[in-house]
Formats: C-alpha cells, sequence, structure tokens
C-alpha cells in the first residue's frame, strides 16, 4: 500500500481509528504522519523491555508477538498477519514506559509507522483528531485491566483450591 488512499482505506480498517472512519480530512491528516517501513523475515520490530516511540499498523506479512517469564524464558504469546487488522506499539503514542513484548516478523513485512511525536503534534494541533484516538487507547487500557483483573481471580482461586485440596 504506497499511495494516500490506501494508507486511508487501511487506517479506515483499524479499531483504533473507528470513531474517525468516517471522516476523510482526519484519516488525511492521520495518513500524512504515517510512513511505512518494511522489513524482512526474521526480523525484530520492537523489543520487550525498551522504550518506545511508534505505532505500527501491519499493512502486509505476518509477525510472532514473544515475552519473556520473570525467569528469562521465552514463550510465543500469539501469531498474527495483516489480514487480522494489526497493530501494536499503540500505548506508545501516549506513555514513555517500556514495550511490554517483542515482536517478531515470520514473514517479509510492510507497516505504516506513527512517531509518537508527530501523533502528539497532530493532536495539539487538531483535538478533534487526538481525543478519539486517545479515547480508544484508554477503551484498550481498560479491557486489558478487566482481562488482567479476571486472569489473577481465576489463579487466585485455582490457588486456594490447591492449598484447601492438601
Amino acid at each position: 500500500m504506497k499511495s494516500r488512499e490506501s494508507t486511508i482505506q487501511r487506517l479506515q480498517s483499524i479499531t483504533l481509528f473507528g470513531e474517525l472512519k468516517d471522516n476523510p480530512a482526519a484519516l488525511e491528516s492521520i495518513a500524512r504522519i504515517c510512513s511505512i517501513n518494511r522489513t524482512a523475515a526474521g526480523k525484530r520490530v520492537i523489543k520487550e523491555g525498551e522504550v518506545g516511540t511508534s505505532l505500527y499498523i501491519m499493512n502486509a506479512g505476518s509477525v510472532e508477538i514473544h515475552k519473556h517469564t520473570r525467569a528469562g524464558d521465552e514463550y510465543t504469546v500469539v501469531q498474527l498477519d495483516a489480514g487480522d487488522n494489526v497493530f501494536f506499539g499503540e500505548l506508545a503514542l501516549i506513555d514513555d514506559d517500556r514495550r511490554s513484548a517483542t515482536v517478531v516478523t515470520t514473514s517479509d513485512a510492510e507497516f505504516l509507522v506513527i512517531e509518537k511525536k508527530d501523533f502528539l503534534a497532530l493532536g495539539n494541533a487538531h483535538p478533534e483528531i487526538g481525543l478519539p484516538v486517545t479515547r480508544a487507547i484508554a477503551r484498550i487500557i481498560a479491557a486489558r485491566l478487566r482481562k488482567t483483573t479476571e486472569d489473577m481471580l481465576s489463579i487466585f482461586d485455582a490457588l486456594v483450591e490447591e492449598v484447601q485440596g492438601s
């Protein structure tokens, strides 16, 4: 996807920009701050623990998401391809924290990339664009927090059963 029009079409398919999908001017503004990154198969796109400054939207190819245990063992969380409307690194647009996972290409891949500095400049100049994207990121964070809470409760319940069953 090289043309601005195809970039806009891709942005429309990404849930992060859902509130703006019927706003061509907003999507055009976002498309203007996108760059294209082509990455060969087997290459690391982002690394767990590094400070991130970019959002990646997958145009083509496939990736694996890897995490490390506290003991340092690496495991694959999920495999994704461009047809899944994949994006990652969204928290880097609003936060200076470290990446929570490593992303590695499993085939040649192409990404739209939005840099934090460009997103912040766009959002400051056009809050009507920045606010809906920030709200979408907040919804993602809230969903992850709910899932983490559910997972912790399940682990706690299993631990209680194990202790009581002993």
